[in-house]
């Protein structure tokens, strides 16, 4: 099967060349959008048949979708997600795992393993997504892109159907940092734009990922930290706190989707598992058997990790890994990576603050791996800059000036 023919990517439902303006700044670029973004006339299936065999046609087209469409871009799809965009892995049970464009037998992630692919694979030059526990940063590590987790809030939701609305963010994908500021111009409000005098670093943060994967962050710590006045350590005081951040995550995340979802999902027949995957469902289950007890702890863990991340300020940059692994396999059994990933992801989304993947770095794949090229020898990677919330517009602009 090649890119092309990858049914994984585009839903059949949805517009198809669609271009509502011919002049604006993103005229004529291709925008793919993940199939949670409302566009008036047509339904959504969220990733899940049953949800689309029950929708309805949107009486209004998404905040996000129509700014971007006001600004010239040709709409090429909706993109496939995984169900309800409760995953991190890039695999829908009912219609496929999208090929990696970027590294052939491999995952794209999730949750928006759609918009994604069709970045990597030069079906779209825009990939609309969402991000609540990593699924724009986690696909863009994978398959090479840029990518960005604004600030929680700083960009509408109107139209776009929630996962766990506490968490839940508009992202973007794309294949350069200026296109993804551009974007920015686009979706973001007016924000003050300061110099980034400072980098913030945590050998702690290393650790969490493969060696291999270690060595080459350092190296490329090494290569952008003459372009900062001052790097300093990112100082995490509270011992143990990023051993937490993960089911802090969970918990939080989990009674949100349980408050949005639970009617919903106790409405199905005879029981909601037999409309997901098995480990779908069973994530469902345990976000339904949460209790206000374990919530009420987990915001304690959120308060704790708010006050570390209080060192961020309008002129500062925290350095950090996107993903623990670069991406797995196609069917590998990624269950214990998840929580490895969500304590890296966590760290944005428990503090609301903005996050973008630059990816500037490439691991050699496994030997045993054919690759038909050097670029198939390769495994994207990258790195990812986290800021203070509604430090958006300055955090493009500092990736703007690192990826030149």
């Amino acid at each position: 099967m090649t890119v092309k023919q990858d049914s994984a990517i585009f839903c059949n439902h949805g517009p198809k060349g669609w271009q509502a303006r011919d002049k604006g700044e993103l005229a004529g670029l291709r925008l793919a959008v993940k199939d949670l973004f409302t566009v008036q006339g047509h339904k959504n299936s969220a990733g899940n048949p049953e949800w689309f065999r029950q929708a309805l046609a949107a009486t209004e087209t998404s905040d996000s979708v129509n700014k971007l469409m006001m600004q010239a871009c040709q709409f090429v799809g909706f993109t496939h997600t995984d169900e309800l965009a409760y995953s991190l892995e890039g695999n829908n049970h009912h219609y496929g795992a999208a090929q990696n464009p970027k590294l052939a037998g491999h995952s794209c992630g999730g949750s928006s393993m759609g918009s994604a692919a069709a970045i990597a694979a030069d079906l779209a030059d825009i990939g609309l997504g969402t991000d609540t526990g990593g699924s724009i940063r986690v696909p863009a590590s994978y398959c090479g892109l840029y990518g960005i987790r604004p600030s929680h809030g700083v960009i509408s939701v109107q139209g776009l159907l929630p996962l766990a609305p506490a968490f839940d963010t508009t992202g973007w994908l794309t294949n350069s940092a200026e296109l993804l500021s551009m974007v920015g111009n686009v979706l973001l409000p007016k924000q003050p734009i300061y110099k980034v005098e400072e980098l913030l670093v945590c050998q702690s943060l290393f650790d969490l990922v493969e060696p291999e994967l270690a060595n080459a962050l350092s190296n490329k710590l090494d290569e952008i930290v003459p372009y900062f006045a001052k790097v300093r350590e990112f100082d995490i005081a509270d011992t143990g706190i990023l051993d937490e951040l993960a089911d802090a995550f969970r918990i939080l995340q989990g009674r949100e989707i349980a408050r949005t979802h639970e009617q919903w999902l106790t409405s199905l027949s005879p029981d909601f598992s037999a409309h997901f995957a098995p480990a779908i469902s069973a994530r469902f289950e345990m976000a339904l058997a949460l209790t206000a007890a374990e919530e009420a702890q987990a915001k304690k863990v959120q308060q704790r990790w708010q006050k570390v991340m209080q060192q961020l300020t309008s002129s500062s940059a925290l350095f950090l890994p996107t993903t623990p692994t670069v991406a797995p396999k196609l069917g590998a059994d990624t269950s214990a990576l998840r929580a490895k990933i969500l304590t890296l992801t966590a760290m944005a989304g428990l503090s609301g603050a903005a996050q973008v993947h630059l990816p500037d770095i490439s691991i050699p794949v496994d030997s045993n791996l054919p690759a038909q090229n050097d670029s198939e020898s390769l495994a994207p990677y990258g790195y990812s800059l986290l800021m203070a919330a509604n430090s958006d517009r300055t955090l493009l602009n500092l990736a703007c000036d690192l990826s030149k």
